[in-house]
């Protein structure tokens, strides 16, 4: 086994894109060798490598094409090297023997921040005052007792008292474990209770268990024996712990006296008060140029009663609304973000189906389908599972979406729940990963359905393809939990079919098969005509009539894989934008058509050349 310092200019514009460079990392590290991330500064980044064979050139050309810059390799003598060193050393050897050692979701974090900068990220957040001040105690802590060189418990539990997502403040903690020497292993792993506890990942990394941490109401005694069990793992592990819960979970939990003692580090995580709301309001609406009226805001009962999280979204969605309206006013009233002053009609799922252009063989499909369920019942069937079937841009996604809705307002399934997914949400990265992640994805799709996107994607004839193991797992769990959840699998028709014959139980797991048509030249016009009234755009009469004309012929030279509504999409966007630098009206004209219909790669799904029968001014 070789050993080497390997050292990357920070100059090199790749180690700017974290998301990148993490995933060229995963890539390159394999069974034969092995990059562990080992700090740096502003001149370059460190990283330690192990690797079954000698560093030649063949190697490092490969480590030049992952940073994208010439690398320096230079040998580790490991008789020499301090006791830190030595097992940061240890543990990418582990890392590349064992790969499989962790339980739950892994994710590479790269953190090159100072503990001082991430203290003054942290000090620049609106509001969490009791936060900041936990984490300004926890670095003086960590600092203590690395001068002690005492081994002791960095476990933290933050009490989220304002119903917000956490992922920010778990990174900022992250980033100051990093920042401090105490990470080996520089990923963030995220698991359920029962992951965390058969995780055997001893790396010193970072593991969030993301559970309800949820107990009997007659006392923790009677609930209380895995848990225990799992804090009692977690007391011997050299791994930092993070996990979250609401006030009322942790005074239940707080009375044992074990998980005190393995999360003795308790932040909270409160709400904001009105006047920092204020301030997010302000902040949010600065990142577009806006200003904020804040007259009202004080005693909008929106603002007293919503998380942060309610109150950007409206933000936002006030900002969308006044430059889709071209609204010359670039400042923000209470009126533009209380939601409770727009009335909004709830519609049908029923009513959306209907109301989609064209489709008129699927709405009887589901009617069907949904009729004949509510009159004999769910059992009256094998199974609820289907092959939605057609070309791209036809509506198999957003069908699929409100037919959650149906069957959730029927009580077919239990849930409201659409669980979208493609080949890469179940396909894993070695032998074992793909049945694994395929499993999880189900589960979370129980109760629901689950909607596997491009299905025809996980078909191969090599025997060794993961998609084969994708596919039996399913299989298995459309007969196991065929009360549980609904599968649909969507994608093109020829390829969709050669699909269902992979294995020899899938075509029979499938009880309804849905025919999406190709849109009409008609319904690609309504459907361009929505997009405008949508985005309140007017369309000449000109325009439409050049539009009917490009329509007639792209439907006339449509290739087999047609993109239809994607291709009115396309044509929309372009033409707003056409119309943008042209007028400040709101009208598309024909102009704006056929300057869109002339670019060439829209031009070139026109059978032939004489694009002059379009409708073109000469």
């Amino acid at each position: 086994m070789f050993h080497y310092t390997v050292k990357v200019p920070s100059s090199g514009e790749i180690l700017t894109a974290k998301e990148t460079i993490i995933d060229r990392l995963d890539y390159f590290n394999d069974c034969n060798h092995y990059l562990l991330f080992n700090g740096g500064n502003e001149a370059e980044k460190r990283f330690i490598m192990v690797s079954e064979k000698k560093a030649t050139k063949a190697l490092l050309t490969e480590l030049k094409e992952v940073f994208e810059t010439p690398v320096f390799a230079e040998e580790i003598n490991v008789r020499t090297v301090d006791h830190k060193m030595l097992k940061k050393i240890h543990a990418a050897k582990n890392l590349m023997l064992d790969r499989h050692g962790y339980r739950g979701d892994q994710k590479t974090l790269l953190i090159t921040d100072t503990a001082t900068q991430l203290i003054e990220k942290v000090d620049a957040m609106i509001g969490f005052t009791k936060y900041k001040a936990f984490y300004r105690r926890l670095a003086d802590y960590i600092d203590r007792t690395i001068e002690m060189r005492a081994r002791c418990t960095y476990n933290v539990v933050l009490i989220n008292k304002c119903g917000i997502c956490l992922d920010a403040h778990i990174e900022l903690l992250y980033g100051l474990f990093s920042a401090k020497g105490l990470l080996i292993d520089h990923v963030m792993i995220t698991g359920a209770m029962y992951e965390a506890e058969n995780n055997r990942k001893e790396t010193k990394c970072v593991y969030f268990i993301d559970d309800s941490w949820e107990f009997e109401d007659d006392g923790v005694s009677l609930k209380a024996s895995d848990e225990v069990k799992l804090l009692r793992k977690i007391r011997k592990s050299h791994n930092i712990y993070i996990t979250a819960m609401t006030q009322e979970q942790y005074d239940k939990i707080s009375v044992l006296d074990i998980f005190t003692a393995t999360f003795p580090n308790m932040a909270t995580v409160d709400e904001l008060t009105t006047d920092e709301k204020l301030q997010y309001v302000c902040s949010v609406a600065d990142e577009y140029g806006f200003t904020v009226n804040k007259d009202g805001f004080g005693s909008s009962q929106f603002i007293l009663s919503s998380s942060i999280e309610k109150i950007e979204t409206s933000v936002r969605q006030a900002v969308f609304s006044k430059l889709a309206a071209n609204d010359s006013e670039f400042c923000l009233h209470i009126s533009d973000i209380d939601v409770k002053t727009k009335k909004i009609k709830k519609v049908s799922a029923f009513t959306e189906l209907e109301s989609l252009v064209g489709l008129s063989g699927v709405k009887n499909t589901v009617r069907e389908i949904v009729t004949f369920l509510k009159k004999r019942g769910k059992k009256s069937v094998p199974c609820l599972h289907m092959a939605f079937l057609g070309n791209p841009g036809v509506g198999k996604t957003t069908v699929a979406r409100i037919l959650a809705r149906i069957f959730f307002e029927a009580g077919i399934i239990k849930k409201n729940l659409l669980v979208e997914t493609d080949r890469g949400g179940l396909i894993g990265l070695y032998v074992g990963h793909t049945a694994d992640k395929t499993s999880r994805k189900i589960e979370s799709a129980l109760g629901g359905i689950l909607f596997v996107d491009e299905a025809y994607s996980l078909f191969s004839e090599s025997r060794i393809d993961y998609g084969h193991e994708a596919v039996a797992t399913l299989v298995k769990a459309m007969e196991d939990k065929r009360d549980e959840f609904v599968c649909i699998l969507a994608g093109y028709t020829n390829e969709m079919n050669a699909m269902l014959d992979m294995n020899p139980g899938l075509r029979d797991r499938v009880q309804f098969y849905v025919d999406f048509p190709d849109y009409i030249e008609i319904e690609l016009l309504q459907i361009f005509e929505k997009l405008c009234k949508d985005n309140k755009y007017k369309l000449s009469q000109s325009a439409i009539d050049t539009l009917t004309g490009g329509f007639s012929r792209f439907v006339g030279a449509k290739s087999q894989n047609f993109s239809n509504g994607r291709l009115v999409r396309k044509l929309f966007e372009r033409a707003r934008m056409k119309q943008a630098l042209r007028t400040s009206s709101n009208v598309i004209t024909d102009l704006d058509i056929e300057a869109v219909l002339v670019e060439k790669d829209i031009a070139t799904l026109f059978k032939g050349k004489n694009h002059a029968q379009i409708g073109f001014k000469s």
